[in-house]
């Protein structure tokens, strides 16, 4: 029998009270999309493959550069497994200038270190939306460098292996986007100058990878920025919002591949349950009040501030999951980047 919500559906799109007609068909378009998404698993692109640098649809004025990073000497025990071992890792830089710009690395610059979203299944540094993205990052922080007369920003986004085949499961990902942070550090960026940054399910690994450089011998970033991170992968402090684009059945499909045999009610797999202290990293966590993830912002921002932290929630009305890919459906988008850019600077 089909339930009531998928009977409305068809009749007419779901709403909330600030969308538009057109926000509302839009949405529908994309949650119906998004509601075929199956996780596969049996094939993983090569490492060759990982680090390409595409050379069309590049937004105009942004110049992308591939680094291989090595695997850290220094992974904490914690992620270390006898099954996975830690690999290379393409590391793309998109900067609003050539980027023999930060050969040397300067000590003031910025850098976003972004964890790209996917549900650890999915998704690439180089896929159109994440170009976007980042060039819209970059317009933002760049208006702010700018104006302070600062060396322009650089995004780092690693290419970290997903989890469609056995020997990219748990804690693959975590190897990769440590030896990216360390890779980092030893071309002379100051950790200071930092940001992790991360997306639905990069935004967890943004919080975890948070907590195991706070095992290691690394020196802590100066700062966190976290767009709506699915940070409880045990899901059991979700209530479905049908509303939303993604739905609570396909974070579960992607976080049970990515896991394993690994127990989700684990810091290092679920960022809400990391062990907060006073000195974690400033922390900014923006989220839609449409969105079945919400509640690990909420959680996430709690926490810190519960242990001392400074950590700030920004909740926008009835948006949903990925909203800050959306500028075209929801305008709230480019506050969010608007924020981060002054987070980034402040």
């Amino acid at each position: 029998m089909m339930d009531h919500n998928a009977i409305s559906e068809m009749s007419s799109p779901l709403t909330r009270p600030t969308w538009t007609p057109a926000q509302a068909a839009a949405l529908h378009g994309i949650r119906t999309t998004i509601g075929a998404f199956k996780p596969t698993f049996g094939h993983a692109e090569s490492l060759a493959e990982r680090a390409q640098v595409p050379s069309e649809r590049i937004p105009e004025g942004i110049h992308i550069s591939c680094e291989l990073a090595p695997p850290s000497s220094q992974i904490p025990a914690s992620i270390h497994s006898t099954s996975i071992q830690p690999d290379q890792v393409p590391i793309f830089f998109y900067t609003d200038g050539p980027s023999e710009s930060f050969a040397d690395a300067k000590k003031d610059v910025k850098v976003i270190l972004h964890l790209h979203g996917g549900g650890n299944v999915s998704g690439h540094p180089t896929e159109q939306r994440f170009m976007t993205f980042f060039s819209r990052i970059l317009r933002a922080l760049g208006k702010k460098s700018s104006a302070l007369g600062s060396s322009a920003p650089i995004i780092a986004a690693p290419s970290h292996r997903l989890a469609t085949v056995a020997e990219n499961i748990f804690p693959a990902a975590l190897q990769d986007i440590f030896s990216a942070y360390h890779h980092l550090i030893l071309k002379g960026f100051a950790a200071e100058n930092i940001t992790i940054t991360g997306d639905s399910a990069g935004g967890n690994l943004a919080v975890v990878l948070t907590y195991i450089i706070s095992q290691s011998t690394l020196p802590m970033p100066g700062r966190v920025a976290l767009f709506s991170p699915d940070a409880d992968l045990t899901y059991a402090s979700y209530t479905s919002i049908p509303h939303d684009i993604i739905p609570l059945s396909t974070y579960k499909a992607c976080s049970s591949q990515y896991l394993g045999n690994f127990p989700a009610n684990d810091p290092l797999a679920s960022g809400v349950l990391v062990p907060f202290t006073a000195s974690w990293p400033k922390t900014l966590v923006m989220t839609g009040t449409a969105d079945n993830v919400a509640e690990s912002s909420r959680r996430i921002v709690s926490g810190i501030q519960k242990a001392g932290g400074i950590a700030e929630l920004v909740e926008y009305t009835d948006l949903t999951h990925a909203w800050w890919m959306f500028s075209q459906i929801f305008p709230q988008s480019d506050d969010g980047l608007e924020r981060l850019a002054a987070f980034v600077y402040n």
